[in-house]
């Protein structure tokens, strides 16, 4: 019965880990998403500035194309949007962490009761089922769960305890496997959203800037002209008057 209560309290402590290692990764991809889809909008909008600023010859290919660009991007907007509102990330985090939080305060009173139970004479069976059944409550409380990776990485970080060591001693992780899980966690919640940047800005670039159509440069070379040909008149004038007063 002691040993029971020994993993009990193990099982505990591993869950607890566990899920807040989710809670965490699940806060990273939910302020990620905020993050990156400000951003989009925020493209969006100055794709069309620069379209107007720019004064894109209408019906040119850069002008087109901008125009597709930017109106996909508002229905990518919204459709992103709206996967990240129905997934609840935020909501998802807030409750496995509470749930963390009372599996962490169950797991402390086992460990009081194992000590207890180091003077003491076995427990009686009912009392260790009333333990088993409120861990079961506890877990059940939060009706979502904890990934495998969130749980390797509770046992990596905490691989120095004796609970989660192999029977021999030895380490059932080192270093670099708990880095790898680390890297993990991190990549599995922002990978999505790296994706869609490199597509973006993939497309962005792509676009025909030099096929704009504007007649910026044709109206430059004229002004230019125009210029030259005033500079001129005056000169050619004054020639003229010179050429006047010595026929006189």
């Amino acid at each position: 019965m002691k040993d029971l209560v020994k993993k009990l309290s193990t099982d505990a402590w591993r869950t607890s880990g566990a899920r807040y290692n989710a809670s965490r990764r699940l806060k990273r991809r939910d302020l990620f998403s905020t993050i990156s889809l400000s951003l989009f909008a925020a493209v969006g909008v100055g794709l069309a500035v620069v379209q107007r600023v720019y004064s894109f010859e209408s019906g040119s290919p850069a002008d087109n194309y901008i125009t597709a660009l930017s109106v996909c991007l508002g229905v990518f907007l919204l459709v992103v949007s709206l996967v990240e509102w129905g997934s609840g990330n935020a909501v998802k985090a807030d409750r496995l962490y509470q749930n963390a939080e009372e599996l962490n305060a169950f797991q402390r009173r086992l460990a009081v009761i194992v000590i207890e139970l180091e003077e003491e004479a076995q427990p009686l069976a009912a009392e260790v089922q009333k333990l088993l059944k409120e861990y079961d409550e506890i877990k059940a409380r939060c009706a979502f769960n904890h990934e495998p990776l969130d749980d390797c990485l509770s046992m990596a970080t905490r691989r120095f305890a004796p609970e989660f060591k192999h029977q021999d001693g030895s380490l059932r992780y080192n270093w670099f496997e708990e880095r790898w899980f680390a890297m993990r966690s991190i990549a599995s919640s922002i990978w999505y959203f790296i994706l869609l940047w490199l597509v973006i800005g993939g497309l962005i670039v792509a676009t025909p800037w030099n096929q704009s159509g504007n007649s910026h440069s044709s109206c430059a070379t004229t002004a230019s002209a125009t210029t030259q040909k005033v500079i001129q008149k005056p000169a050619l004038s004054g020639q003229e008057h010179l050429t006047n007063q010595e026929s006189k």
